[in-house]
């Protein structure tokens, strides 16, 4: 469900012309795949990462809470100098774009507001970059107590 909620934002919200759409991805095979095949300007997420702490009712149900990490990434293709510099010097306005969609934002399935942990470029193939930001929101678990 929050896969699809961040999918759904990043729509919403990601609306100048030079986003070209938002495409969801399995695991890190999936994404350095498609990465490879998509368009410039694509915005690309996959969940990363979920971590629980201990369960924090005494009595009377079950509640954990549980961290969870999610990559938005986006692919820029732009056949240009050796070193890559006008794909380089894209990745401001694209992450500017993609961290005011993310920052602050409370998934309706989370119970806390998305916080950025960390990105990095990485080159896929010759005139294609990938940006990846990992982000962090957390949900709850909940059940009967027993």
């Amino acid at each position: 469900m929050m896969l699809a909620e961040i999918r759904d934002r990043l729509l919403a919200k990601l609306t100048d012309p030079r986003w070209a759409g938002v495409e969801i991805a399995e695991d890190l095979d999936a994404l350095a795949y498609s990465a490879g095949q998509v368009l410039s300007g694509t915005a690309i997420v996959m969940l990363w990462r979920e971590g629980a702490s201990p369960q924090d009712l005494a009595t009377g149900g079950f509640r954990q809470t549980v961290e969870v990490q999610f990559v938005a990434s986006f692919v820029i293709r732009e056949y240009d100098g050796l070193m890559g510099a006008d794909r380089a010097l894209q990745f401001d306005a694209y992450k500017t774009d993609l961290e005011q969609a993310l920052a602050g934002w409370e998934p309706p399935s989370g119970n806390s507001e998305c916080e950025l942990i960390g990105g990095e470029s990485s080159p896929i193939e010759t005139g294609v970059s990938i940006y990846v930001e990992t982000w962090k929101t957390t949900r709850f678990l909940t059940g009967e107590a027993t």
